[in-house]
């Protein structure tokens, strides 16, 4: 039953990660996040979950380079729907558990 659970709740988090995906990200990444106007998001998946947070927060890449416009800052902008609120650990866990989906 604690299996049974657990799994739930991960394929909630997933769930939400695809839908803060779909509405702030795939547009630049693809649906699929393979690359488009963004570069594939297929390694960045991978990082490190404070690399990966710095990246979102702060917009520097895993080798401490500024990443490139017109990748918003989301730190300072928000999600679509936050209001300009910075996202949360939770939000940038789900979204980086979605990516893992996509590799």
């Amino acid at each position: 039953m604690l299996l049974l659970a657990g799994t739930s709740f991960a394929a909630a988090n997933v769930k939400h990660g695809m839908t803060i995906y779909t509405t702030n990200c795939a547009g630049c990444h693809g649906a699929k996040a393979q690359g488009g106007v963004g570069p594939s998001l297929h390694e960045a998946a991978g990082w490190k979950f404070a690399l990966f947070q710095r990246a979102m927060l702060k917009d520097v890449d895993d080798k401490g380079v500024p990443l490139k416009a017109p990748m918003p800052n989301w730190g300072k902008v928000g999600f679509a729907g936050d209001h300009g609120k910075a996202p949360t650990k939770a939000e940038i866990t789900d979204l980086q558990a979605y990516l893992k989906t996509l590799k």
